[in-house]
């Protein structure tokens, strides 16, 4: 996968992505979790949700919290810091381990 945890992301697609230059000029959020299995991503403060409570010892209130919902990994990119924009993820094997970097500035991602 493309996408791993921590790394800064921009939502290319749906209701979270950068509407003017400004904000196509700095990265979405940072991903919080990573489904494999469903190919979907959470992206920390995009695609908040309302979840209801039921009352329970814990909460005697009930009640409804926001939190981040899943995105589909296919709608977000990782951000290259040193180009300022969202870009493709490539992989290559260097010293037999196989990582991910960007081709533009040919930086890897991973240490």
């Amino acid at each position: 996968m493309q996408v791993k945890v921590g790394d800064e992301v921009q939502i290319i697609k749906g209701k979270d992505r950068p509407q003017t230059e400004e904000d196509r000029a700095q990265p979405s959020g940072k991903v919080l979790r990573v489904d494999r299995r469903s190919q979907r991503v959470i992206v920390e403060g995009k695609n908040m949700v309302w979840k209801h409570l039921r009352k329970s010892e814990a909460n005697p209130q009930g009640g409804r919290v926001q939190r981040e919902a899943p995105i589909p990994v296919a709608n977000v990119m990782v951000w290259n810091a040193k180009a300022g924009k969202a870009e493709r993820v490539h992989f290559k094997r260097e010293n037999g381990k196989r990582v991910r970097y960007f081709k533009s500035t040919n930086t890897v991602i991973d240490d």
